[in-house]
């Protein structure tokens, strides 16, 4: 089998022939963009109507986005709002430099813990209990 390439598209007998088809076919499409009276068919859609669509998920979109941007200044001065109570809060409770004197009762906190841990409890609190009994024992007994 040979592979055979035409010289011409089929259907068209002359170098002519297929020039005015294709003239024919340009002037088609460049018609096609203006706003003919064309057969309704309900199924097919228009340039018009596509670009109508488009204008309307644009307009939807820019409402999305500016509602999207009132929810993100709510958010940015609710958290402003909250940190401003905090602050307040604690100036309230703990005077001048509240922070810091947060910071000094975790430190002390934490030293307070080690020291416990170190000490020897056990022999502390097996010496003690007879003590505290005495003492129960006394203020029943009064």
């Amino acid at each position: 089998m040979a592979n055979h390439i035409p010289s011409r598209p089929d259907g068209f007998d002359t170098e002519e022939d297929l020039q005015s088809h294709l003239a024919s076919l340009e002037e088609s499409a460049s018609l096609d963009h203006l706003d003919l009276p064309q057969e309704k068919d309900p199924d097919r859609r228009t340039i018009k109507d596509v670009q109508n669509d488009i204008a309307f998920v644009r307009d939807e979109l820019a409402q999305i986005r500016d509602r999207l941007a009132a929810i993100a200044t709510q958010a940015e001065n609710a958290v402003r709002f909250r940190a401003q109570w905090a602050d307040a809060s604690a100036h309230a409770q703990l005077g001048d430099y509240p922070w810091l004197k947060l910071a000094g009762t975790m430190a002390g906190a934490f030293f307070a813990t080690r020291l416990l841990r170190r000490l020897p409890l056990g022999p502390l609190i097996t010496a003690s209990v007879p003590l505290a009994a005495a003492a129960i024992q006394q203020r029943i007994s009064k």
